[in-house]
């Protein structure tokens, strides 16, 4: 018997899944690592890795690698079963730690920008630099502020449909 009558996982959701990961490259997050992410932002329950091999049709080791690295960033969570080897995982509720990390980025890339700025033989090319780390730094205290500002548990925070219709 084939996977795909065993499967529980849509082709639409299958196609959510692919979505937010390619969504998610840009953002520095490996195709694997965001098809994970999404698969588990779908889950009412924990899953184990096994699961997540049936349903994605990847190798244990993918998932394994993947979960791992999701937990890093703590979008995931680990949950130990009692008795046993076997761990479950499960998305983070309201966890902004993937936003936090871009804040980050954005002050190492200013810092990096003005700490080489010498490397600029010209007035051009220097003002360019300097002028990119100011962005990056203001662009980095505004979404550190706007994070501040946001509630972490996002189920809090309104969404797109309860956004007043216009009449």
């Amino acid at each position: 018997m084939s996977n795909i009558s065993k499967q529980k996982t849509t082709t639409e959701q299958l196609r959510f899944i692919d979505d937010l990961s390619a969504a998610l490259l840009p953002w520095g997050m490996p195709t694997g690592v965001g098809r994970l992410y999404g698969y588990l932002l779908l889950q009412e329950q924990p899953v184990s890795l096994d699961e997540m091999c049936e349903e994605l049709e990847i190798a244990k080791s993918t998932a394994s690698v993947s979960a791992r690295e999701l937990e890093r960033t703590q979008l995931v969570t680990r949950h130990s079963v009692r008795g046993s080897k076997r761990v479950l995982y499960s998305v983070s509720e309201g966890n902004t730690s993937l936003m936090h990390d871009k804040v980050a980025m954005l002050g190492y890339l200013a810092s990096t920008l003005l700490k080489r700025q010498n490397v600029a033989t010209n007035t051009t090319a220097s003002t360019r630099l300097n002028d990119m780390a100011g962005y990056c730094l203001a662009l980095q205290k505004v979404l550190a502020n706007a994070l501040d500002e946001l509630e972490t548990d996002w189920n809090s925070v309104a969404r797109p449909d309860d956004t007043p219709k216009k009449q």
